[in-house]
């Protein structure tokens, strides 16, 4: 289970060796944060509480799951915790097919103006900085003291 989002994987490179890891050794990806949209923008009005912005509309559903799904490897997706957007994530699912290179320019574009959620997380394992505080102090994947859970 690991984050493949076109945001990341894009912009990043975020996922690639694990991706590239998973078919040397023969083992399936879930892929989690397929929907992710990145970070919340300053100017932009956070419409969910939740520590990242997903896809909504679903021509970008589809195509965001569409990419992930099309990545060596993974398997499945797993949406974020609400159930509209599992229900959007089920019905791009069913429409399935491989994404072309056309879409994925579509989603570089769209991918230039989001911010990475990892990305200052895998900043700090890189510099070997100690604990950080929380990027997201209501999300529950951290803890109080900035540690992952």
């Amino acid at each position: 289970m690991f984050p493949i989002s076109f945001i990341e994987l894009l912009r990043h490179g975020f996922g690639k060796d694990v991706l590239d890891l998973a078919g040397q050794q023969g083992v399936a990806v879930l892929a989690i944060k397929a929907m992710s949209l990145g970070a919340w923008p300053k100017d932009v009005e956070q419409t969910r509480k939740w520590w990242y912005r997903s896809v909504e509309e679903p021509q970008y559903v589809d195509l965001a799951v569409r990419y992930t799904l099309s990545q060596p490897g993974v398997v499945a997706a797993i949406p974020p915790s609400f159930l509209d957007l599992l229900d959007k994530l089920v019905a791009a699912a069913k429409n399935f097919r491989p994404i072309s290179p056309p879409e994925v320019q579509q989603l570089q574009k769209m991918a230039q103006s989001c911010e990475s959620i990892f990305q200052k997380d895998e900043n700090q394992v890189t510099w070997h900085h100690g604990p950080r505080r929380p990027s997201f102090p209501d999300s529950p994947h951290e803890n109080c003291c900035g540690h992952w859970t």
